[in-house]
């Protein structure tokens, strides 16, 4: 894992198969909170697994959508006695790989500072986390709802994706002031982003009118 700040690490970058675009990868991230750490996406590293080991352990994991499970879900939650957290409709896409311990089906505020959001489009059950970290940057952890491929924001439209929600989730970052954008897959290593209000609102127009369509595509 790597540090990016004084309280949120990233995880080594996944490498998914996918012949379309190689250069594909995934991303987690470990939250140090008050009340004990968070995993927000996925890990599926034994190295990082370790990593957490040697941080504390978590006390929560949160999927931001049913692609981010995979067998190390389970791996953490019985290593570390941690509570998975995903949105209702992730439960039968991710019942393969793991039990949550808690779902929701709308905004919700956890350990008095962690928002959760969830915000359809990407998938039904994608959700966006929020959180105002204590030494000063507001992180928005967007899933695969936005994408970086090169240098290029991006939405990304799958099988189950519905444009209509997308749009209104679009719109409602808008209302957001992030210090700092956190996605799950990108198409190189830049798995964050800082940003002022003017690029955070540029970035969205970009993103919204640069759909990435894999509907026909195998994900």
């Amino acid at each position: 894992m790597k540090q990016l700040y004084e309280d949120l690490w990233v995880s080594t970058p996944e490498f998914p198969e996918n012949e379309q675009n190689p250069a594909l990868m995934m991303h987690g991230y470990l939250l140090q909170h008050s009340r004990g750490n968070l995993l927000i996406s996925r890990t599926e590293q034994p190295e990082d697994h370790q990593t957490i080991a040697d941080s504390g352990g978590i006390i929560r994991h949160y999927l931001t959508h049913w692609h981010e499970a995979g067998p190390g879900t389970r791996l953490l939650q019985q290593r570390f006695n941690s509570a998975l957290y995903c949105h209702n409709r992730a439960l039968g896409p991710i019942s393969p790989y793991a039990e949550p311990d808690d779902t929701f089906t709308q905004a919700e505020l956890h350990c008095g500072s962690f928002h959760i959001v969830p915000t359809p489009g990407h998938t039904p059950d994608s959700t966006t986390y929020l959180y105002a970290s204590p030494f000063g940057k507001t992180y928005l952890f967007v899933g695969d709802t936005l994408s970086l491929y090169g240098e290029n924001w991006v939405t990304v439209l799958v099988p189950d994706s519905n444009e209509a929600d997308l749009r209104k989730t679009l719109e409602f970052y808008r209302a957001l002031r992030p210090d700092v954008v956190l996605m799950t897959t990108t198409s190189g290593h830049k798995a964050w982003q800082e940003v002022d209000t003017r690029q955070w609102l540029s970035l969205l127009d970009e993103a919204e009118n640069a759909p990435r369509d894999l509907r026909q595509r195998h994900v």
